[in-house]
């Protein structure tokens, strides 16, 4: 198992953080955006998640993730795009 952190930004500043979520690998964090995707659908929103050493392995705007499901499926884990609970709001 591997650690990730998920968080939603907004013009590149994050808004919420879900932190410390063993997954068995970043294609398991799939399930997991989508639910942010849903609560955090409005434009301009994304989803960043990170790796135990902080780097990304998941970066995709809500939009675009949004218009890419509509087109095949509700399952997301095959839009791994690999760069390197509950929702608490950042303050």
């Amino acid at each position: 198992m591997q650690v990730y952190d998920f968080e939603v930004l907004k013009d590149g500043a994050v808004i919420a953080a879900e932190q410390t979520i063993a997954l068995p690998d970043a294609g398991a964090a799939w399930p997991k955006v989508a639910e942010l995707a849903r609560t955090f659908d409005a434009p301009g929103h994304e989803i960043r998640v990170r790796d135990e050493a902080g780097g990304i392995v998941i970066l995709v705007g809500v939009a675009a993730l949004r218009r890419r499901a509509n087109v095949v499926s509700s399952d997301l884990r095959h839009l791994h795009v690999g760069v390197s609970g509950a929702i608490s709001q950042a303050r």
